[in-house]
């Protein structure tokens, strides 16, 4: 197979603008919104119905919506022939809430804006963007008779933890793969494209304490009455370290792997800034001004977070009542190889040993992933990355969690490859999201690169 010259992949990308900006714009005014399903609900089955036509319209086998118990998944193949190695790209076509009045969004959020080279609405670059660039570097594929199979699986509920992703996986619409690309990543910098190779686990967990059957006074009651959001806030002073971070549950960090010194030195040189991340990130201040710190912090540490305190009075002013109950929700970010149910267990015990009248619930639970940036699935996403760009891309690791992923890699027991395209400033999940032009041109050639490669690796 002759390599496509950089001059033809070039204009072959360029040729397809109108189109991606036409497609994004239809994708991104459909609200898609997962998880608020009672106002949704038909947006984000058109959503997938949407996605579907775009699949059957370029040809592609076995293209349908796979049903589930809650949203339908979008699986599809543009098929080269049924001797060439498939190759199974995944993305999400679901979004996160957005309201404009309320969040600070200075344009519709599902109406698409384009200013400049800049696509403005929600899902534009999580992840409705770097799907259909993928998708048309895929079609690029067939145009130029790249011989690989490239197999789209667009989930509906990845913004609510992929709940039913395993019925889509047991429904036998998917075939047999090779690979898996998950295009849903985002780069530390515009300047150096990324590649992470691990993703942080999940356990979350609500702590309750009832000390009472009904709000009293504490002008009659108070130094007498136990008051449960103190005594669940003294718990959480005793379980990590306000300033520092520093998890205290005895052995908490018995499992965690430590860094490489190669990896620490790629987190560095990926770009990392300090004063970006803040800035992308709407934050004042940090625990460290260290760019290497921070990045181990984000990407390979584990964490204690308090998320919200229910219980009490939460009106203007200060009603001077001792609340009967209260409620802490929290979560840990686990890194390889800590188990979610033994740090649910540990905190657990710890928690009990500091107050036994403390309710500890297990919420939910994902253990961390990590992939291997040597084999020869990640060799060719660093080729195909720095050919489209020009610059090596970093290997790093995502802070958040991809549910998807640890059951792809369990079902399909194939490597797994991290192709994001998105960047900090693009703003997951935040008021005035965007994509760019720039991401999505340089993501068709990077993918249209990794197929050749993939087309001529053994199975």
């Amino acid at each position: 197979m002759a390599r496509i010259g950089k001059k033809v992949l070039d204009e072959a990308v360029a040729s397809r603008r109108t189109v991606f900006e036409e497609t994004l714009r239809k994708m991104v005014e459909i609200p898609s919104v997962s998880m608020q399903p009672d106002a949704h609900h038909k947006d984000v089955r058109a959503c997938a119905e949407a996605a579907l036509a775009l699949l059957v319209d370029a040809g592609a086998k076995g293209a349908r919506l796979v049903e589930t118990r809650g949203f339908p998944a979008v699986v599809g193949t543009l098929e080269a022939s049924p001797s060439a190695p498939t190759l199974t790209i995944y993305n999400h076509i679901d979004v996160q809430p957005a309201d404009r009045e309320g969040e600070g969004w200075k344009r519709e959020p599902f109406k698409l804006t384009t200013e400049g080279d800049c696509y403005f609405g929600r899902g534009a670059t999580d992840d409705k963007g770097p799907a259909l660039a993928a998708f048309a570097a895929a079609r690029m594929a067939r145009e130029f008779d790249i011989p690989l199979n490239v197999q789209f699986l667009w989930e509906s509920e990845e913004e609510i933890g992929s709940p039913n992703f395993v019925q889509v996986l047991e429904a036998g619409a998917l075939r047999p793969t090779d690979s898996v690309v998950v295009s849903d990543t985002i780069w530390v910098s515009a300047q150096r494209p990324a590649i992470s190779v691990g993703l942080r686990g999940l356990a979350a967990v609500i702590l309750r304490l009832e000390t009472g059957t009904k709000d009293v006074h504490s002008g009659l009651t108070g130094g007498a009455a136990r008051n449960p959001l103190t005594e669940l806030c003294e718990i959480v002073a005793r379980c990590v370290d306000a300033r520092t971070g520093d998890i205290l549950i005895p052995g908490f960090h018995d499992d965690v792997v430590p860094l490489s010194d190669s990896e620490r030195k790629d987190f560095v040189d990926s770009g990392f800034s300090v004063d970006a991340f803040k800035a992308a990130h709407g934050l004042k201040s940090l625990r460290s001004d260290d760019a290497g710190d921070v990045a181990a912090r984000i990407w390979a540490r584990p964490t204690f977070e308090v998320h919200g305190i229910r219980g009490g009075y939460q009106g203007e002013g200060v009603k001077t009542a001792v609340p009967p109950r209260g409620e802490l929700k929290i979560s840990m970010r686990l890194v390889p190889d800590q188990d979610p149910e033994k740090a649910i267990a540990l905190l657990a015990r710890h928690v009990k040993s500091l107050n036994p009248d403390v309710e500890v619930i297990a919420e939910g639970k994902l253990r961390a992933y990590r992939g291997n940036p040597d084999d020869d699935f990640h060799r060719a996403a660093v080729a195909a990355l720095e050919d489209a760009t020009g610059v090596r891309p970093a290997f790093v690791r995502e802070g958040g969690s991809i549910g998807a992923v640890l059951t792809m890699k369990e079902r399909f027991g194939v490597p797994i490859v991290f192709m994001g395209l998105s960047l900090p400033e693009h703003g997951y999940h935040a008021p005035n999201e965007f994509f760019d032009w720039g991401q999505a041109s340089a993501g068709m050639k990077a993918f249209v690169r990794y197929f050749e490669t993939l087309a001529t690796l053994k199975k």
